[in-house]
């Protein structure tokens, strides 16, 4: 026969021989052999298994490794807007206890009349200090009123006003005049504003004492201004310019702080404004 015919032969060979290990097989016949077979083999067996267990396990903490950043970054997004939230309640708050005050005024003084406005802007150089408020003529602001905060306390008065915008000039503006009076010893003044800012008592009388630490509150004389609004405390007793005794004032309000405040619009005994 030609060699090429023989490739049926020997594939028919093969097939006949798997059929007849096939049928030894089922008989148990081969379990001996196989048993033998699978020793060397076991050994690679396991090898094969631990290292697909090893693979797993690297996978699955690598995955582990990738949720637990995506955790962290997710928990530092909250902690961020959790603070930002605090600094807004924190914000809130005094605000809160800012209207609050001012409501206590409001309610303290019955025969008072009250416009609250928000401030809405600070110019300073130099020369001029004055707030921006946002309520003008449209709410009965006028030229000349007083503007207070929490305790009471001046911030200083309407210089101009629109129909829905004010300015105030503040106490401490170079421009600033304000009748005052000592709460302990009663002597009378004027309290001005410094061109650098600061406040001095001055114009008090060489018989009348000024004590440190005494608190400054407005007279009231003219009308224009309601009497024993706070306005400081004397910080230092001066030298005076003959015949007069002179004092530097600490003012009781920082105007750069304040985000609400009243402006008194009408009081008993006040003078007509212009």
């Amino acid at each position: 026969m030609p060699p090429g015919d023989r490739r049926p032969w020997t594939a028919g060979w093969w097939v006949g021989l798997a059929m007849v290990l096939l049928f030894l097989h089922g008989l148990g016949w081969l379990q001996p052999v196989e048993s033998l077979l699978t020793i060397p083999l076991t050994p690679l067996q396991r090898l094969i298994a631990d290292l697909g267990r090893d693979a797993m396990g690297a996978v699955g903490f690598l995955r582990e490794i990738h949720d637990l950043r995506e955790e962290v970054t997710r928990l530092r997004a909250q902690v961020e807007d959790l603070q930002t939230e605090n600094l807004r309640l924190r914000e809130l708050a005094a605000e809160n206890a800012e209207l609050k005050a001012l409501l206590g005024i409001i309610q303290a003084n019955r025969q008072t009349t009250f416009v609250t406005a928000t401030v809405i802007g600070y110019e300073t150089d130099p020369y001029l200090r004055f707030l921006l408020l946002d309520v003008g003529t449209r709410q009965g602001v006028r030229e000349g009123m007083a503007v207070i905060t929490q305790g009471s306390a001046l911030v200083g008065r309407i210089t101009s006003a629109s129909l829905n915008r004010s300015r105030v000039r503040l106490l401490n503006d170079g421009g600033s005049q304000v009748g005052a009076l000592l709460q302990t010893t009663r002597a009378t003044g004027i309290v001005i504003g410094q061109p650098d800012g600061s406040l001095v008592l001055d114009f008090v009388r060489p018989d009348e004492q000024i004590l440190p630490g005494d608190v400054v509150l407005t007279s009231g004389v003219g009308g224009e201004i309601p009497r024993a609004l706070v306005i400081g405390q004397v910080a230092e007793v001066l030298q005076g310019r003959e015949p007069f005794q002179r004092a530097r004032i600490q003012p009781a309000v920082d105007p750069r702080r304040l985000s609400y405040v009243l402006v008194i619009t009408s009081f008993p005994g006040m003078e007509a404004l212009p």
